[in-house]
């Protein structure tokens, strides 16, 4: 079974920084973000640690509960769907995330800080309903 304090902890860590992009999304304009190289710096970082933060909680509990032995983030978001761990919407969601994720931290191309800049102002909702959702079903676990 899943770590409590594991669990905990991630779950503390995407509360943190789901509630800095919040901030972001507030006080950033399009403008800003898309001429300003430090806020583009800041606001991809913090995509970065809240996307691995789901990311690496996601792991823990498929391997300590579902048996799985792979590495690949995404597969161990869909074995939460597949599980009922998370609903589709989330896990559809979160692996498109861990896609971003993946272009932010490895440049696999250039960065589209317009595609960035909306993502803030619109895609922020999946770290709280992945969080609700992971808390959910551990209480149900650790319940007798």
């Amino acid at each position: 079974m899943a770590d409590g304090r594991v669990v905990s902890t991630k779950l503390e860590q995407i509360e943190q920084y789901h509630g800095e992009l919040k901030e972001k999304q507030q006080s950033l304009t399009r403008t800003e973000l898309l001429t300003n190289t430090t806020e583009q710096r800041a606001v991809e970082r913090m995509f970065e640690n809240a996307i691995q933060a789901c990311s690496d909680l996601a792991q823990h509990i498929a391997t300590h509960d579902f048996d799985f032995d792979g590495v690949a983030s995404k597969e161990a978001v869909r074995i939460l769907g597949q599980e009922k761990v998370i609903d589709e919407g989330t896990m559809n969601t979160l692996v498109a995330a861990i896609g971003f994720r993946n272009v932010l931290a490895h440049e696999y191309g250039r960065v589209d800080y317009v595609e960035v800049y909306q993502t803030l102002q619109s895609g922020l909702e999946v770290y709280d309903a992945f969080s609700r959702q992971i808390a959910r079903w551990f209480q149900q676990q650790s319940s007798p």
